[in-house]
């Protein structure tokens, strides 16, 4: 796939900036979508050319898609949304147009869902990427997936990679967002005992597997991107409060619906333990960076800490 073009949704985020680096580090030439001038710039220096606009911008999405060689969706509307159904709409529009585009060619169409769109197993164990659907998801999002999917139907050779429910590294994502969180209260929390089950997988090796489903992956596969999936919430909550050096406290279920709400105590408690034995066979991926924990404790996320210190020393 040297030299071929990748156009990408979401390339000056976090996973996506990585992606960005290692597919022109790969021989790749990265288009990246960007709604501002500041995006503009951050990904002229990781070396990507922006492309002005967002997911409502249709002509430009439709152009990007007809001369790209792969297009990889990373660019989540729906979080952003007040409206999370009016997100999925905006979400949906776009991958239709991009979708038509790639229609009755060999271009590949990579979107990006979640683990924690299968349920997790009554006994314990892994669960696979064809394993049954929650009955009540932490969110819909897993209805963008569908929504994409089913353009494989229609000559689109479309692929979703479903991310951990925590993917770290680099010192950002949802463990810097829990980490801001815990300085504004005080205290690290988990929900009950803690014992949930979690998957998680670095941020770098996150991008790896896009990379490799873009050479190697089949039309409407779905592969889980995990390389853990037996730390617990306890266990997260732990690591975090001693880099801050914040207490950590259990939360019964029904007082943190009360305080935090029904996403963020649902998603503290999802058990997740999803296997990524399929990417590793069919994709030939493999994990290379540091545990979760390990970079909660040594890694990344020491810095992190002492910035937040240092802020609440201030205020």
């Amino acid at each position: 796939m040297a030299q071929s073009r990748i156009f990408m949704t979401g390339a000056s985020g976090y996973l996506g900036s990585v992606i960005t680096q290692l597919a022109i580090a790969q021989g790749y030439t990265v288009h990246g979508l960007s709604r501002n001038v500041s995006n503009d710039e951050k990904l002229k220096r990781l070396g990507a050319v922006p492309i002005r606009g967002d997911l409502q911008t249709l002509d430009v999405l439709r152009a990007e898609g007809t001369d790209a060689q792969v297009i990889i969706h990373l660019a989540d509307v729906m979080t952003r949304n007040p409206d999370y159904n009016e997100g999925l709409r905006i979400d949906a529009a776009a991958v239709d147009t991009i979708c038509e585009a790639l229609k009755g060619t060999d271009k590949r169409l990579l979107v990006t869902s979640g683990s924690l769109v299968t349920a997790a197993d009554p006994t314990g164990r892994e669960t696979t990427e064809t394993s049954p659907r929650w009955e009540a998801p932490v969110n819909d999002r897993h209805k963008a997936e569908d929504h994409a999917m089913s353009w494989a139907e229609k000559g689109v050779h479309v692929m979703s990679i479903r991310l951990a429910p925590y993917v770290y590294g680099r010192g950002g994502s949802g463990v810097q967002l829990f980490m801001k969180m815990a300085v504004g209260r005080g205290e690290l929390i988990y929900i009950d005992d803690g014992d949930f089950k979690t998957s998680a997988v670095h941020v770098d090796d996150a991008a790896r597997m896009y990379l490799l489903a873009a050479e190697k992956g089949n039309v409407r596969e779905a592969f889980n991107c995990t390389s853990s999936t037996n730390t617990t919430a306890w266990q997260l909550a732990q690591a975090m409060g001693s880099i801050l050096d914040l207490p950590v406290k259990s939360v019964k279920f029904e007082d943190a619906l009360a305080t935090y709400g029904n996403f963020l105590t649902r998603f503290l408690c999802a058990v997740n333990r999803a296997s990524s034995s399929k990417a590793v066979k069919m994709l030939g991926w493999q994990p290379r960076e540091i545990g979760i924990l390990e970079e909660i404790r040594t890694g990344s996320y020491v810095s992190v800490a002492q910035e937040l210190r240092q802020e609440l020393a201030t205020v």
